[in-house]
C-alpha cells in the first residue's frame, strides 16, 4: 500500500499534451481533424447575444397602452440608432406633441401591444476561442469543441493565478534560492534588446511585489517561481484568495509557483529544464483547481518537430527518506521528508480510517498526514 498516494507535478522534457477548447454557447467550429494549429490561431466562434434594452413606452409617455400603437414609427426587425424616434403622439386638438427616442441603438426584437413594451436586442458579440496550444486537431464535436494534441515539455505548477498567455521562456541566471527583487528586473529588462515584453520568467526562490510590478511594467507575460508568501500574494492579486478554484483574476500577468507557500527554492529539475527551453515560445496557465477534477497550472512548449531532451529523474517510491509536498490544508503547500509509513490505517480528525503517513516539514513541525493528501517531489 506504500504507492496509495496523489502523483507528484509533472515536469518532463517530452510528452503527449491534449489540450480541449470548448465554446459556452452553441457556435462554429474554424477547423478540421489534422489541421495544423498555432497557439494564437481561432479554433472555435461564436455570437454572443447582446443585452436586451426594453422601453415602457405607454409609461414612459404616459399614455394607455391603446393609445400609443398609432403613434409607433417602428416594428419588429427594424434596426434602430441611438436616439432614433420610436413613438411620436399628438395630443389636445394637435397642439401638443410627446414622443419617445431610443438611448442605445439595437434591433427591434418584440413588442407587445398589451402593455406597450418594446423590447430592443443589443448588438451580438463576437466570441472567438484560440488553439492555445500549437499542435495538430484530432477531434472536432461541431460548433462544440476540438481536442488540440502536441508533443511538448511541460512544467506542471502546485498553484496559479491569472489565466491563459503565449509568451518567450526567459530563463533568469539566479540561484534557486535567490529572492528575485524589482533590480533584479530592471538589469535584466535593460540586457536584452528586446526588453522582457512577452517574456515568461522562470526562476528563482519568490518575487517580491516590487519584482512581480516590474515584470508587468516590462511587459511579461508570466512568471514560474518556486513559491510566494501570503502577503505578496495579497498585495498581487488585491484581496484575499482562496485556493480552490482560480485563473479568473485581474492581474496583469500569470503567476505559477511550482513548490509551495513561503520561501522555497525552485527544484533543479525545473530549473534545468527552463534552461533548456530558453528563447521558445511557451503557453502558460494559472488556473489551479485542488478539489475533485483537480487542475494544475502549467508551462507547455510544444516541440515543433525539434524536441527538447533532458535527463529526468526516476521518481523513487513513497518510502522513509522521500520528499514530499502536502497537497491538502492545513498543511498545504509545505514540503518535508516522510519518516514512517504505518502499516495500520489510523483514525483521523474527519473520523475516517485511512493509511496515513509520518512526516517531518520543513518548517520543524511533525505531522500524521493521510498519504492520499501528499505527492511526490524530485528535488
Amino acid at each position: 500500500m506504500a504507492r496509495a498516494y496523489t502523483p507528484g507535478l509533472d515536469v518532463k522534457a517530452s510528452t503527449t499534451v491534449q489540450r480541449r477548447r470548448e465554446l459556452p454557447l452553441p457556435g462554429t467550429s474554424l477547423v478540421a481533424v489534422g489541421d495544423h494549429v498555432e497557439a494564437d490561431t481561432p479554433v472555435l466562434s461564436a455570437e454572443l447575444p447582446g443585452d436586451m434594452d426594453i422601453l415602457r413606452v405607454a409609461d414612459r409617455m404616459g399614455f394607455d397602452p391603446a393609445d400609443v400603437l398609432e403613434g409607433m414609427k417602428v416594428k419588429v426587425g427594424d434596426n434602430v440608432s441611438s436616439g432614433q424616434l420610436v413613438c411620436e403622439l399628438k395630443t389636445f386638438f394637435g397642439l401638443f406633441t410627446s414622443r419617445l427616442e431610443t438611448h442605445r441603438g439595437g434591433t427591434v426584437e418584440f413588442f407587445t401591444e398589451a402593455n406597450a413594451h418594446l423590447g430592443i436586442r443589443q448588438p451580438s458579440i463576437p466570441l472567438e476561442v484560440h488553439a492555445y496550444i500549437s499542435g495538430t486537431v484530432t477531434e472536432v464535436e461541431e460548433g462544440k469543441s476540438v481536442l488540440i494534441e502536441t508533443d511538448a515539455a511541460l512544467i506542471q505548477g502546485i498553484f496559479g493565478v491569472g489565466g491563459e498567455r503565449i509568451g518567450t521562456v526567459h530563463s533568469l541566471d539566479v540561484a534557486r534560492d535567490h529572492l528575485v527583487r524589482d533590480k533584479d528586473i530592471e538589469k535584466i529588462a535593460a540586457s536584452e534588446s528586446g526588453g522582457l515584453r512577452n517574456a515568461v520568467l522562470v526562476g528563482g526562490s519568490h518575487f517580491d511585489i516590487g519584482a512581480l510590478n516590474a515584470a508587468a511594467d516590462a511587459g511579461a507575460a508570466a512568471v514560474v517561481t518556486g513559491s510566494i508568501d501570503a502577503q505578496t500574494l495579497r498585495s498581487f492579486v488585491g484581496h484575499d484568495i482562496g485556493v480552490s478554484i482560480t485563473g479568473d483574476e485581474n492581474v496583469p500577468l500569470t503567476l505559477i509557483i511550482t513548490e509551495g507557500f513561503g520561501s522555497l527554492p525552485i527544484a533543479v529539475r525545473v530549473e534545468e529544464l527552463s534552461k533548456q527551453l530558453h528563447g521558445k515560445l511557451a503557453s502558460v496557465n494559472g488556473a489551479t483547481q485542488v478539489r475533485a477534477g483537480a487542475m494544475r497550472p502549467e508551462l507547455i512548449v510544444p516541440h515543433n518537430n525539434s524536441a527538447v531532451r533532458a535527463a529526468t529523474k526516476t521518481p523513487q517510491g513513497l518510502e522513509p527518506g522521500a520528499r514530499i509536498r502536502v497537497i491538502r490544508v492545513p498543511f498545504f503547500g509545505q514540503l518535508g521528508t516522510v519518516t514512517n509509513l504505518p502499516s495500520a490505517p489510523e483514525r483521523i480528525e474527519t473520523g475516517a480510517k485511512v493509511r496515513v503517513l509520518q512526516v517531518a516539514l520543513d518548517s520543524g513541525e511533525n505531522a500524521v498526514v493521510p498519504r492520499a493528501n501528499v505527492e511526490l517531489i524530485q528535488e
